[in-house]
Order: structure tokens, then sequence, then C-alpha cells
């Protein structure tokens, strides 16, 4: 009886562990389908376009320096969400231009789907980044980085996962002035700084030459026949500058004449505007720029109000008279950071061609971070356009080159001059510092 007992209970124990198994089976089959669901269908293919050919490293370094700001956002082996959300806090309203995702290879289990994990993590920073949500996200700059490097699962936890997010912050009028400041100071220091960089072979030994050359004689010294006095023809900024785009640019080409220069002066681009007018400031009595353009997108215009091809914002000035241009470029300053990320370029071009149309090289220099709000009206513009384009470490924006090759222009980097963007053909390949470009039904599209 006891036996039987027994061998009654003990098939219902049997019985019941079953149930149990059966029951954890299901839900742990359950979880598995619910992770593929956890990204909605509508958006994968969003999410795969960005995660396709990753770049492979053994292992990702950040960059030694950079003068973008930017968060790092650091994610657990295997974790879909970051581990720290009050970083996020920081990136409230900033301006987002580019994004690095960054993942290991290595698999602790054979059947783990790495393109799963991938997606719920780029799904949870979407939805913690009202910036990835809105018309924005079409400006934002995705790199993903695979790391290779790991051959166990403790080598592979002490890679770093997670993104960089590289941000602006949403300009005020506090920092506008701040803006102002550093520019100002740059340019009363420039001359203590910059030295001068004579091209011996354009001696002159007359003072009638000496003067035809625009070099200014302000000294009662007595002139020889017989001395030589070198042209200036550039200046070494040496480190004075953190990033010499702008400096580097105008002194490659010399050749540059009469010209009407416009600059981008909202949020950020202080260090390229103080470049500018030092540049200026040094070469003034060379009268290579008849007329300045400077732009602010809409004068704090509200951004839903802004209107592309007349937003306003656009302040003119002569190139001869510095202290007027001075005031002028911080007027435009103090009137407006930006706003929102798109920037009013083509308006202030058609504007300045129209002030100015007996100029000669037209200049733009333009911010790499910020696409132009007037895109669409390029076709307008009937001159070559010299783009120089700031912030460019990152990549190089798209839009600007497309501006050149319409207007038979030019772009222009702290490192090189690309001039024969018109002459690409359908299917012809360019390469801009590090990355590839393809030209694609009239388009670039960057090739990896």
């Amino acid at each position: 009886m006891d036996w039987i007992l027994f061998h009654e209970s003990g098939e219902k124990e049997i019985k019941v562990m079953k149930k149990v198994i059966l029951i954890l089976t299901t839900l742990l089959i359950g979880l598995v389908s619910c992770r593929e669901e956890i990204v909605p269908n509508s958006i994968i293919p969003i999410f795969d376009s960005i995660l396709d050919k990753p770049t492979q490293l053994t292992e990702y370094e950040f960059l030694d320096s950079t003068s973008f700001k930017y968060v790092t956002l650091p994610l657990d082996f295997g974790a879909n969400r970051v581990k720290d959300s009050i970083l996020l806090a920081k990136l409230k309203n900033a301006h987002i231009r580019y994004i690095t995702y960054v993942y290991s290879d290595f698999k602790s289990d054979p059947n783990f789907k790495q393109e799963e994990l991938n997606r719920e993590r780029l799904y949870y920073l979407y939805l913690s980044l009202i910036q990835l949500s809105d018309d924005e996200h079409i400006e934002i700059e995705w790199k993903v980085i695979e790391q290779t490097g790991a051959d166990s699962e403790l080598s592979a936890k002490q890679l770093f996962h997670g993104f960089v997010i590289y941000y602006r912050p949403q300009p005020t009028k506090e920092s506008m002035q701040a803006e102002i400041t550093f520019v100002d100071q740059m340019i009363d220091t420039a001359l203590a700084y910059v030295t001068p960089v004579a091209d011996t072979s354009l001696a002159v030994i007359t003072e009638e030459e000496v003067r035809d050359k625009g070099f200014d004689i302000s000294y009662e010294d007595a002139f020889e026949e017989t001395d030589a006095y070198p042209i200036v023809e550039a200046f070494d900024y040496g480190d004075y500058f953190v990033d010499t785009t702008v400096s580097a640019s105008f002194n490659r080409n010399k050749h540059w004449d009469k010209m009407l220069v416009l600059c981008d002066l909202t949020g950020s681009m202080s260090p390229y505007s103080a470049q500018l007018l030092v540049w200026h400031r040094l070469n003034i009595d060379k009268k290579k720029t008849q007329h300045f353009v400077f732009f602010n997108d809409g004068d704090n215009t509200p951004d839903h109000k802004k209107k592309a091809g007349d937003t306003g914002g656009i302040y003119y000035s002569r190139a001869d008279d510095f202290d007027q241009l001075q005031r002028i470029a911080y007027k435009c300053m103090s009137h407006g950071g930006g706003g929102d990320a798109p920037e009013n370029d083509v308006e202030a071009l058609l504007k300045g061609l129209n002030k100015c149309k007996n100029c000669g090289d037209v200049v733009l220099i333009a911010d790499n971070w910020a696409n132009m709000r007037d895109y669409k009206f390029i076709n307008k513009i009937d001159r070559p356009v010299r783009i120089i384009l700031c912030g460019t470490q990152l990549g190089v924006n798209i839009q600007y080159l497309e501006l050149a090759r319409a207007t038979k222009g030019s772009v222009h980097t702290i490192e090189e001059d690309i001039d024969n963007l018109m002459d690409l053909r359908e299917g012809e390949k360019v390469s801009i510092g590090k990355r590839n470009f393809l030209i694609s039904e009239g388009r670039f599209i960057e090739v990896k």
C-alpha cells in the first residue's frame, strides 16, 4: 500500500514537474520571440540601413582630440539599454550631427542574433532622444563600428560598447555674447602671434614699386634704391587657431580676387569667423575683398516661422573699413544664433550677389554641421561658389558638394581644394578626406 501511495504520489510529482518545465519552456520561447517584437516593423528598415556594412576594427579608440562636444553612452555587453540615462539629459535641445555606434562581434552563444540586439539598442536610443524622432534625424550621420578583437566573453566585456554622440548646445543670448567676446580677443591679440611669411622672389627695390604692391610705408626712414623689400604673401598662424580651415584656404588660393565673402555667424562658428576677421585685418591693404555678407538664419525668428528663401538675418558691409566690418559682424551675432539646425546660405548668396554684382570670386564660409534651409533654390545661383567648409573632421556634408558642383564652384577644407566636381560624370567616384563618393543620378552618394 505504502509503495502504491508512493508510486501515485511520485507520478503526480512527475506530472507537475513536466507542466512546470513546459510552462518555463513556453515562457522562454515567448521571451525570445518577444525580443524580435521590441522594434516595430515599420522602422526596422531604417535601422538596418544604418547598421549595414559596419566598419570593422580590432578595437575602437576615441579621438585623441576634437573641438566637438560629445557624450559617451556606454552599454553593458549584451545589454540593450544605456547604463546611465542621466547622461541623456545633456543632449536635451542639442543639435546632434554625428552618432557612432560601437559593438563587438563576439558571441557567448553561437545562436545569438547580434542584429536583433543592434536594432534594440538603436530603438531605445530612438525612444530617449526626441532629435531622432523628428525631421532633424535626416541630418544625423551615423557610423557603425564592429570590434573584432575579442576572443572571450571576458575580453569582450573590456571593450567599449555603446554610442558616442557629437553635438552642439542650443545657442542662447549668453552663448552668442561669449562668442563675440572670443572673436574680439582673438582679433586684438592676433598681431602678437601671427608671423608674416615673405616671398623673397617678389622683392621690390623702389619705393614706387613697394607702394604699387600695396605695401604700406608708414615710417620716415630713408629709402635706399639698393634696398629690397620682400612682399608678404601669407601669414603663419602657428597654433594660434586650433583649426585653421579658413586661413589655410585663403593662403592656398592667393589668386582669389575682388571677393564677395559670405560667412555663417550662427552658434559655434566663432573659431572660423575669428579666423576670417583676423585674416582680413592682416590683408586689408591688398584689397582682395570688396564686400562681406554675414548671416544668422533669421534674427531669432521662431523656427516654425522661418520661410526658406526669406528667412532674414542678413547683414552687409564694405571691406575697406575694418572697424565698421567688425561692428556689423558683432551685430549679426548678437541678433541671432541660428535656432534650429538648417541655415539660410542660399538666401545669403542670392542677396549678396545682388548687392555686389561686380564682385569677382564668391567665397562662402559654411558650417558643415548645418544643412541649407533653402537648398532647393541652388539652381538660382549663376556664379561659381568657392565653399570653405568648416568642421569636417567627422565627414563632409553632401549638400555643399552638390552646391559646388551645381554652380561650377569648388570645396575647400583644412587640407585640400576640390575644384573638379563639375567635371564628374555619372558613375564616377571622388575621394574627399577619408570618405568616398559616387555620382548617381546627378547626386553624391557616399560609398564604403
